[in-house]
């Protein structure tokens, strides 16, 4: 292994440590970061009726697959929701 450049002096030490120092600012160091608390958004609660069965069969789909229920009901419902549009454009 060679190197390029010659070893520094204790005095070319000394400036470098001190520069580096210089940057360091105590204030800063002695602050704890400051973290911004987690807000919830609020929901409004919403109730739908439909039969128990299918609230069990979107459970078990999601169970399976492992996406939210939210999710699996906007799949379920965007066939029918595509034909209303249509329905609607036209």
């Amino acid at each position: 292994m060679s190197f390029n450049l010659p070893p520094l002096s204790e005095e070319e030490k000394e400036k470098k440590a001190e520069a580096f120092m210089d940057l360091v600012d105590t204030k800063v160091v002695n602050q704890k970061p400051i973290r911004a608390r987690f807000v919830k958004e609020k929901q409004k609660p919403m109730m739908i009726r439909f039969p128990v069965s299918l609230l069990e069969d979107i459970r078990e789909i999601s169970a399976l697959t492992g996406v939210s229920m939210n999710s699996v009901c906007l799949e379920l419902l965007r066939p029918a929701v595509k034909k209303r549009l249509k329905e609607l454009i036209d």
